[in-house]
């Protein structure tokens, strides 16, 4: 599935999750984004696969930062696409500066992950004791199957490989934030032009905690079934993409 071409050069930055980075968008949205004729940028979080002492002096709020910072580069209001962690900053981010539309794709809830890690420790202690262990380490992803949820039966397995090869370790004390975020300013944002994303088969953020910060702040809500929680691997990432696209397209 191809995108259709974009009517003007409309400014689309692309914000990572967890453990990722720019990499994590290169040959999938990224591609079809530029592709359709979209002005296309990625991010990266500042210590991102740095050492230990350089990623422990990164905070939630200088996150944010960093995303402000590439959104105000551009000439004009861009559109947030944002992944897990990144959706979460991404939406921060949106509370500061003026953006065009923002797409989150099973963003870390507003409320925090609480609920989501206790669902996840239901369903399967074992895989909430590997996420547990990969914030701390990313290395161990290597040796080990992925959490539950992490990657689904539709995913790409090669793809899915490749990008667990990538995986570096984030910043604690960021990671440890989204337990309980900094206040969200809801007033300064357009509920209308925020579009939540979730996943049936996401077991990290299931969908049923993505439609909760949706409900939260009175924004549109797409749920796919059995994709899971790394849409950048799914063999049917075009849809999401597609579809992500006509949203833009309304809002602009």
């Amino acid at each position: 599935m191809q995108l259709s071409p974009s009517s003007s050069a409309r400014p689309i930055l692309l914000v990572p999750g967890a453990m990722t980075g720019a990499w994590i968008w290169a040959d999938n949205f990224e591609q079809a984004f530029r592709s359709a004729g979209y002005a296309v940028q990625t991010m990266e979080f500042r210590g991102h696969g740095a050492g230990l002492g350089e990623r422990f002096k990164a905070r939630f709020g200088h996150y944010v930062d960093d995303c402000v910072n590439a959104i105000e580069a551009f000439d004009q209001a861009p559109v947030l696409i944002g992944h897990s962690l990144g959706g979460l900053i991404a939406l921060h981010a949106s509370a500061r500066v003026e953006v065009a539309a923002t797409a989150l794709l099973s963003p870390a809830p507003v409320e925090g992950i609480g609920r989501s890690l206790l669902s996840l420790g239901r369903k399967s202690p074992v895989s909430l004791a590997k996420f547990i262990a990969a914030t701390v380490d990313a290395r161990l992803t290597r040796y080990a199957e992925a959490p539950l949820g992490i990657y689904s039966d539709t995913c790409d397995i090669e793809r899915a490989q490749a990008i667990t090869a990538q995986l570096r370790s984030e910043s604690l004390p960021v990671l440890l934030r989204l337990l309980a975020p900094p206040r969200l300013e809801f007033n300064k944002l357009s509920p209308e032009k925020i579009l939540f994303i979730g996943a049936k088969g996401d077991h990290i953020i299931p969908a049923a905690e993505v439609e909760r910060s949706a409900r939260t702040l009175g924004s549109p809500l797409k749920v796919y079934e059995g994709l899971s929680h790394t849409y950048q691997a799914e063999s049917s990432w075009p849809m999401v993409a597609s579809d992500i696209q006509h949203f833009i397209e309304m809002h602009l």
